[in-house]
């Protein structure tokens, strides 16, 4: 693992193998577990605690992820521990592997046929409801953040500015919206 890779410190169970993608978060690299063979994708979040506002939205990203299960949403796989637990900066997360985005996919020259559309569309529309009935709003959902594979089946990622609204008394009305609100209007 050299050249690109060279200062990812993913650990000796995985070999990165190309960059999918790089945002202000960082990048996303395509990966092989050595162990297993499983082809997965790693998340490295540089600089996590230069600022509160990220270190927060990165905490609040894994807790998450460690709690929901769908399977409509990225499984997170694991952790890589630093190799120095007093002085690390970077944060390195195991995630599935999707194929590519509903973004790259929309943008690209395939023409999807009605059926696969509406494939794609039941399946958003029921990890939506899953993360609902979790009591989690995504807060960012875009075609980026919809993992898609050939099969039709979809991950929602990116969860940084998602919310947990468990405990807060509006969280019906947020949820269920103005119906919520016409039944305590005329109760």
């Amino acid at each position: 693992m050299g050249g690109q890779f060279a200062d990812w410190e993913v650990g000796a169970d995985y070999e990165c193998i190309k960059v999918l993608g790089q945002g202000s978060y960082g990048a996303v690299c395509s990966a092989n577990h050595k162990p297993t063979g499983r082809k997965v994708a790693i998340k490295r979040m540089v600089g996590v605690f230069e600022d509160e506002i990220d270190c927060k939205r990165i905490l609040r990203e894994i807790n998450l992820l460690r709690k929901l299960s769908h399977p409509y949403v990225i499984n997170i796989i694991d952790v890589i521990e630093p190799k120095d637990l007093e002085h690390f900066d970077s944060l390195y997360v195991v995630l599935e592997l999707a194929e590519s985005d509903l973004k790259k996919v929309i943008k690209s020259a395939i023409h999807l046929q009605i059926k696969h559309i509406q494939t794609v569309v039941y399946n958003l529309l029921c990890a939506v409801k899953y993360l609902h009935s979790a009591t989690v709003i995504h807060r960012d959902l875009k075609p980026a953040n919809v993992l898609v594979n050939e099969d039709c089946t979809v991950k929602i990622c990116d969860f940084g500015l998602a919310r947990s609204i468990t405990g807060l008394a509006s969280s019906g009305m947020i949820l269920q919206g103005r119906r919520f609100a016409k039944e305590k209007a005329g109760s």
